[in-house]
């Protein structure tokens, strides 16, 4: 099939869009795994799609015209052995294979046309039931309130079922648990399929926005895949919160369909009802999926109105979709790929905002766990085994056995006991330690536990999840620890786990998650499976913090390659896109190559900005305005005398910037110690009278008051106010996927280079694998890259279209040394400023020129 000129498009697409589709249609067609870069404003997203469905489209069209074709060759060949005269004996063998090819061609062909046909009726019956919503709805209505109060009555509620609860909360017979979710699932032929994921829900509903407005909009079927978490309509499940918790929840209720196969099973599935919402009217709402493009919330709100499981309904319609888009870890972690029914056999992978894809895989398959979550969960356990010692089969027993010397192994590296309290202080001098996989599974004894076995058991028996009921069923009765401590429920202890010291965040500079905190059994067998992988693609972690609960053991993932090695081998083709996916070498050399791809089959493509030269301005200032160099590495963090310089540098690009200006600083520490010190010398005062100040919140949840409250004074600016000003931090909550085009970003200003911790343990260990892995360098190269990655994403926070305009400012001199580090479209008007006096100039004169020539929309 030969690449296209022509591709459907919204408006006349710029050249670089034509050309971005050019490339992409001619690596699906052949297969390759490219590594697309596009910067942001260029409408990456609607020459994916374009570029994308395009071929998509034509390839399904030549798949029945080629095989159309054949059949009608063979017809041929077989007409001429018919009337040959030749010895009867071979013309009859030749008819015979000739009779069996076309009988395949024929059955591909006959399968095509029947999935369309299929497809297409479900289509019509969407459309016909549409015709005659106000019928249908006023039925459904009357139906679904008398139905409503046995929804409520069936749903999950243990707490009427007292008199059975403890016999719900025994582990489930291991033998007869290993059912599939998918045994009823319906052999059907399925049409070659895009896979288009992204890191956010707020991304893949940005990507639908595109879509709605594509030319693809009515005649492509597109399916949004995601977990139960997001799509669960059953109140009593969704409860759980913690997806795992939620998934095995789910899949109990289902298990309630199947016919009980004793006596004891068949008393056990009595005593709750199956989920009320499967199957519910799951044809209908697959139809709706297909008839037209629907965002998560749609969906959801869809599988409300009809009582029918959203998640379920989604899993079966991927059947008939072309268009599959999915959140990162649905495609990028295994089990999750393989739970949901997602095979990427033959099929097309894009992945978006790829620019992190190295970084996203190793945070996804990396574990940590407190000294607090190992306490807690021993106690739980303990407790629990006690109870039902007596109920539970001698297989059990040991495999339970063997979890809680595990747990105790755990607890031991740590310098604990399994009698200790999370409060308890330690050495203060213990120093952290490395371990690779193997040795560390020796060092803790845990290499005589059969693992594989271990979490065959867990998953079987359904612990996590009859461990959490017993925990909810006795919050008020368990004793946490044997200790002479007081006697507290479980929901206090559960909720004493997310609480964390600053101690404990200067030690490890990570953010623990608190969902999976809130269940240490969770997070414990994660980590458990992470003991399962190779040795050489992870090191374990040991570091000590000021008190047992507060000390960590941590798998750090460093081959990323290693999980997305079925991905490569799968895939018929897979897309890294990006607005800066620079430098390239990293994704070649440390994801395709170490996954196992041949360099034939990698291909890049990089295009220009659409923007004019005129619209942007880049300036590397090395010198602030008295003259001081800024350098604003380690050393200098606390130099009072360059903070000062940074203030009377912030004050004078007020003076002659307009509307908003968003300031990058390199770390959070950073940025606290800066703006305390421009508070007491008076400078963040001097400032208010020109910008509404503003900073990073801590919290995720108050990004969007904070980006409210900026853009209000930047519209509507306060006495001498003439805009906002908000101090970021690099890498931080506001440094990707926002956007602040036109007045909302006329400068980024970047204070610094964000250099990770050169010191840090697990950095050096990711270092030194990749020079004994990769390269000889790759080590630094990683190193560099990662500051200047970060960089780059902060960037290109502004420029969103081809009439926006900006200033980029980069404060330090050591810029100066890393300019190819930048994107290309940045380069071509970057100048480095010797003086604070020529950055001045330029910007003034950049938005003077823009005062007096405004860009017209």
């Amino acid at each position: 099939m030969e690449t296209t000129e022509e591709f459907p498009f919204p408006f006349p697409p710029y050249p670089i869009q034509t050309q971005f589709m050019k490339e992409l249609y001619k690596c699906l067609e052949n297969s390759k795994l490219g590594i697309f870069e596009s910067p942001t404003g260029t409408g990456k997203s609607m020459s994916i799609i374009c570029g994308a469905l395009k071929w998509l489209l034509d390839y399904e069209e030549l798949q029945k015209d080629e095989l159309t074709s054949a059949i009608s060759e063979l017809d041929e060949q077989i007409k001429q052995y018919i009337n040959s005269t030749d010895n009867w004996f071979s013309v009859q063998t030749q008819q015979i294979e000739l009779n069996r090819k076309r009988q395949a061609l024929q059955t591909k062909l006959n399968n095509i046309v029947q999935y369309e046909q299929k497809k297409n009726s479900l289509k019509e019956r969407t459309k016909s039931i549409n015709s005659k919503k106000k019928d249908s709805s006023t039925k459904f209505a009357t139906s679904s309130a008398k139905d409503t109060s046995k929804i409520d009555k069936n749903s999950v509620d243990t707490n009427n079922e007292k008199g059975n609860i403890e016999e719900e909360l025994l582990l489930e017979d291991v033998e007869h648990s290993e059912s599939s979710e998918d045994e009823d699932k319906e052999e059907i032929y399925e049409n070659i399929k895009i896979f288009f994921c992204s890191r956010t829900h707020s991304q893949l509903s940005q990507f639908i926005g595109e879509l709605r407005k594509s030319p693809y909009s009515k005649n492509v079927s597109v399916i949004t895949l995601t977990s139960r978490q997001n799509y669960c309509i059953n109140k009593n499940v969704k409860k759980l919160k913690h997806l795992n918790l939620i998934n095995e929840c789910c899949l109990q209720l289902q298990r309630k369909k199947a016919t009980a196969k004793d006596e004891k099973d068949l008393k056990r599935k009595k005593m709750t009802s199956s989920c009320p919402f499967v199957p519910g009217n799951q044809d209908l709402l697959i139809r709706e999926s297909l008839m037209q493009i629907q965002d998560i919330e749609e969906i959801v709100q869809k599988g409300e109105n009809l009582k029918t499981c959203a998640y379920y309904a989604s899993r079966k319609a991927v059947s008939y979709g072309q268009l599959i888009l999915v959140p990162y870890n649905t495609i990028l972690h295994k089990n999750t790929r393989i739970s949901s029914g997602i095979n990427l056999k033959g099929n097309i992978l894009i992945i978006d905002e790829a620019h992190n894809l190295l970084e996203a895989i190793e945070n996804m398959h990396s574990v940590i766990i407190t000294g607090r979550n190992l306490l807690h969960c021993y106690s739980q356990l303990s407790q629990y085994q006690k109870r039902f010692q007596t109920l539970f089969s001698a297989k059990n027993i040991l495999s339970l056995t063997q979890l809680s010397f595990c747990l105790r192994k755990l607890i031991t590296v740590l310098g604990a006991t399994i009698k200790s309290n999370p409060d308890d202080v330690i050495n203060i001098e213990a120093s952290p330690k490395l371990y690779k996989i193997e040795e560390f599974a020796i060092m803790t004894n845990i290499d005589t536990v059969n693992m594989f076995e271990l979490l065959k058991f867990i998953k079987n028996s359904r612990l996590n999840h009859k461990l959490q009921g017993f925990i909810e069923q006795y919050d008020t009765n368990l004793k946490i620890h044997n200790y002479n401590t007081k006697t507290c429920g479980v929901k206090q202890f559960l909720n004493s786990i997310k609480t964390k010291s600053s101690e404990f965040d200067t030690i490890t500079d990570i953010q623990l998650d608190e969902d999976r905190s809130n269940n240490p059994m969770m997070t414990i067998i994660s980590f458990l499976e992470c003991l399962r992988s190779n040795c050489s693609d992870g090191r374990i972690f040991i570091i000590p913090g000021p008190t047992v609960g507060q000390s960590i053991i941590k798998f750090l993932l460093l081959n990323p390659a290693a999980h997305f090695h079925d991905i490569i081998r799968d895939a018929r083709a897979v897309i890294l896109a990006g607005g800066t996916m620079a430098p390239m070498n990293e994704f070649i050399d440390q994801l395709f190559i170490a996954a196992g791809a041949s360099s034939e089959r990698i291909v890049t493509y990089s295009c220009d900005h659409v923007i004019p030269e005129e619209n942007i301005v880049c300036s590397i200032t090395t010198h602030g305005p008295t003259g001081i160099e800024f350098e604003f590495n380690f050393q200098n963090r606390e130099n009072t005398k360059l903070l000062d310089e940074l203030g009377r540098t912030l004050l004078n690009l007020c003076n002659i910037i307009p509307a908003g200006i968003i300031v990058f600083l390199p770390s959070y520490n950073f940025e606290e110690l800066m703006y305390k010190h421009l508070e007491n010398s008076g400078i963040i005062r001097k400032l208010s009278l020109k910008k509404h100040i503003l900073r990073e919140p801590k919290s995720a949840s108050q990004v969007h008051e904070i980006l409210k409250e900026y853009s209000l004074h930047i519209k509507s600016p306060k006495n001498s106010q003439n805009g906002s000003l908000l101090f970021s931090v690099v890498g931080g909550k506001l440094s990707e996927g926002l956007n602040f085009s036109d007045d909302l970003g006329r400068c980024v200003i970047v204070v610094g280079m964000p250099y990770p911790n050169i010191q840090s343990l697990e950095l050096q260990e990711k270092m030194k694998y990749l020079n004994e892995n990769i390269k000889s360098d790759a080590g630094q190269n990683f190193y560099e890259n990662s500051c200047m990655k970060a960089v780059n994403q902060c960037i290109g926070r502004a420029i969103r279209h081809i009439n926006d305009y900006s200033t980029v400012i980069l404060l330090d001199k050591r810029y100066s040394y890393k300019i190819k580090a930048l994107p290309q479209w940045i380069q071509r008007t970057l100048i480095i400023h010797k003086s604070f006096g020529s950055t001045i100039g330029a910007i003034s004169k950049f938005f003077n020129k823009k005062k007096l020539n405004p860009i017209k929309k």
